[in-house]
């Protein structure tokens, strides 16, 4: 038995109520006793089985230390602009897996002061933080591993990504009260890091000189292709009858999916917030695991945002000319999928935190129905409706030709 607890003006409960629950893992957020800028998160395994978590920048992922996954609120219940970081990931390793034996706990202090550098726009300066409804991943009593489908083949010309669906992941619950902070915010205006508002030059999307060309192939031109994607993205939007879009996101998400393809194209044409490309990897996480194709960094303030792509990724090809491909056959993967994905992780082209981190057209397809994980709040949904929409002939400019639609509306396979 665990209990939590917290001083008389916060929030005071324990792991036993959440035996009531059929929730398959139970959390909570705290504030530190030492240090007021510092929260505690403790995730706890209920359950006779071992849950074995998918650590993809979640709290789980130890390689992201500014995780995307935690919402934070002020009184009017708007999110509040965090400094955030991504990876995406090529495959599936057996160390991608955070393992919770059951009646085991997680735990994690994250310090509020590298998440947050703005001051809310609320009325009282009142915050709340929040955890995910759910992780993706996988319980079972006996031991289990990795399938090789699952797994990225990076010595391949070029490299093959491992197919997320062949992993058999399922949604994995939380449940989770809220941490209310009744503090006035600036909280930690003593260390003069506090802006009023984010930091946000217009400039668009620049690429720094780091990348070079290969095989033939710049960044910018690969930069272009996107913004053929995001202009796909937004005509699988307009389109009522898509049957494309009713693939990766219900009616209700196209306000929204349109709204992602807007801010994209706004980057791309130099009219958005100002985020730069790098081909050199100075923070080294591409060389501490090959797994890694690219990785993005959102300042809240002081600086725009980063996008690194790694050396994996720049061997990949750009894109396929719509309709070239064999019917049914498995669509490789693509330095602009990598591009555009990662451009989706950078919160001020995005609207919603990032809840999940599924990959591959038929686990995103899936996600449409989870009832843990929304499909609005993950960005490989939109890249695999914007190569759906490119590859069979919908996507509009440049391709003026025949379109050649998929069977029954069904997508094979995409990386």
């Amino acid at each position: 038995m665990y209990a939590f607890t917290r001083s008389s003006q916060f929030l005071y409960f324990t792991f036993v109520l959440f035996h009531l629950t059929t929730s398959q893992l139970v959390g909570l957020i705290k504030q530190s006793s030492r240090n007021p800028h510092e929260l505690l998160v403790l995730i706890r395994n209920p359950t006779n089985q071992t849950t074995s978590i998918l650590a993809w920048n979640n709290v789980f992922d130890h390689e992201v230390p500014l995780p995307v996954s935690l919402a934070i609120r002020d009184d009017q219940g708007h999110h509040i602009r965090m400094a955030t970081m991504y990876a995406m990931r090529a495959g599936m390793s057996n160390t991608d897996f955070h393992h919770l034996e059951p009646d085991a706990v997680f735990s994690r202090s994250i310090d509020l002061r590298s998440l947050i550098q703005v001051v809310p726009e609320g009325r009282s300066g009142n915050i709340t933080v929040s955890l995910p409804g759910g992780f993706t991943g996988i319980s079972h009593t006996a031991n289990w591993t990795v399938p090789a489908a699952a797994m990225a083949n990076l010595s391949a010309d070029p490299p093959r990504l491992g197919d997320f669906s062949a992993a058999g992941l399922q949604d994995i619950s939380l449940s989770a009260r809220r941490l209310a902070l009744e503090l006035n915010f600036p909280l930690f205006a003593d260390d003069g890091v506090v802006n009023p508002k984010p930091y946000d030059p217009l400039g668009g999307i620049e690429i720094d000189k780091s990348c070079p060309v290969l095989n033939g192939t710049s960044m910018a031109d690969i930069l272009s292709s996107v913004g053929i994607y995001a202009n796909a993205i937004s005509l699988a939007a307009k389109d009522r009858p898509s049957a494309l879009f009713a693939n990766y996101f219900l009616s209700r998400a196209r306000q929204t999916v349109q709204g992602v393809a807007l801010s994209v194209q706004k980057a791309i044409s130099g009219k958005g917030p100002q985020i730069g490309v790098y081909c050199l990897d100075v923070s080294s996480v591409c060389g501490r695991n090959p797994n890694i194709l690219g990785h993005t960094f959102t300042p809240s303030n002081l600086r725009p945002a980063e996008i690194v792509m790694c050396s994996t990724t720049r061997r990949l090809p750009r894109v396929s000319w719509p309709c070239s491909s064999h019917p049914g056959k498995q669509i490789g993967a693509t330095a602009t999928h990598v591009l555009l994905h990662l451009i989706l992780t950078i919160n001020s082209i995005f609207p919603n935190p990032i809840t999940g981190s599924v990959y591959g057209s038929g686990s995103c397809q899936l996600l449409k129905n989870s009832h843990v994980l929304a499909t609005e709040k993950n960005p490989d949904s939109y890249a695999q409706l914007a190569m759906a929409q490119w590859e069979y002939g919908l996507g509009g400019r440049p391709y003026n030709g025949k379109p050649c639609p998929p069977k029954l509306g069904i997508v094979p396979n995409i990386q």
